[in-house]
């Protein structure tokens, strides 16, 4: 037997391909089609059944967006660039190129996890990432961003985040700016499909942020919820478990982060600690 012997699995996040990246500097960032998820291909080589659900759809700034062009324009001025998502790397990564030809010097720049650094890395750009946590706490923890009075710092995100940074920062003495280079819209295409999965499979669900977790609440059908909060549900850290249980989940397993080996090893433990 397969080690997920047919296990149905929900996964919800936000539409995961970033986007792509127009050759033409008169035209807009666009949304990609949706590539394969890394981690639905594990898991599915290991016997489980996905279902995997975009239920938040992601618009870029257009490219005729006055304050994130004046940013970007003005990008020389700061100390050091945060970059919060793998959709702002590459949106960060368009308006740069569309305005610098080669980067400024003197900037640090800094990103959550992993896959928010690769789109600048792909340039050969240089980026700190914290060694493990990949949160915005991980970030604060770093030496390198507790001393930084009188810096100026910007911050390259999607609107409707967090304001952990951007308050700490500024507490810690930091000029602070924030590019909203996207914004997070709920996608209410599959919320009967979910519903019906729910009713039907009973499946683990895969749940990658808070604003995941509140759009699936608000799509999902009301008849499905009481048998939604019932189905055991894996997050990516103890903020997003702590929103679950404060929406009434009852069964809240965390992943060390959102990376596809850790929701991977969580999924299996969960599991195999079922079957026992």
């Amino acid at each position: 037997m397969s080690a997920l012997g047919g296990l149905h699995i929900l996964g919800l996040r936000a539409r995961s391909t970033p986007p792509a990246l127009e050759p033409s500097a008169e035209q807009s960032p666009v949304v990609a089609a949706q590539k394969p998820d890394p981690l639905v291909i594990r898991l599915e080589a290991l016997g489980a059944i996905c279902h995997n659900y975009p239920v938040i759809k992601i618009e870029p700034a257009g490219a005729d967006d006055e304050r994130v062009k004046q940013q970007v324009m003005h990008f020389s001025d700061y100390n050091k660039a945060i970059v919060i998502s793998q959709h702002a790397a590459q949106l960060s990564w368009w308006w740069l190129d569309r305005y610098w030809p080669m980067l400024p010097v003197g900037i640090d720049y800094f990103a959550v996890g992993p896959s928010s650094a690769q789109a600048l890395r792909d340039q050969g750009v240089p980026v700190v990432v914290p060694d493990s946590g990949y949160s915005s706490e991980a970030l604060l923890a770093l030496p390198a961003l507790n001393s930084v009075r009188g810096e100026k710092i910007i911050i390259l995100r999607g609107g409707q985040g967090r304001d952990l940074l951007e308050h700490t920062l500024k507490a810690r003495g930091a000029r602070v700016d924030c590019c909203e280079l996207y914004s997070r819209v709920v996608d209410p295409l599959h919320g009967k499909a979910i519903g019906e999965l729910i009713l039907a499979e009973s499946p683990l669900v895969l749940i990658y942020s808070g604003q995941v977790l509140g759009a699936l609440l608000e799509l999902v059908p009301k008849a499905c919820l009481a048998t939604l909060k019932s189905l055991p549900i894996i997050v990516p850290g103890e903020r997003v478990a702590n929103l679950a249980r404060g929406r009434g989940f009852k069964s809240v397993h965390l992943a060390a982060s959102a990376l596809a080996q850790d929701m991977e090893h969580r999924v299996l433990d969960w599991y195999t600690r079922t079957r026992q």
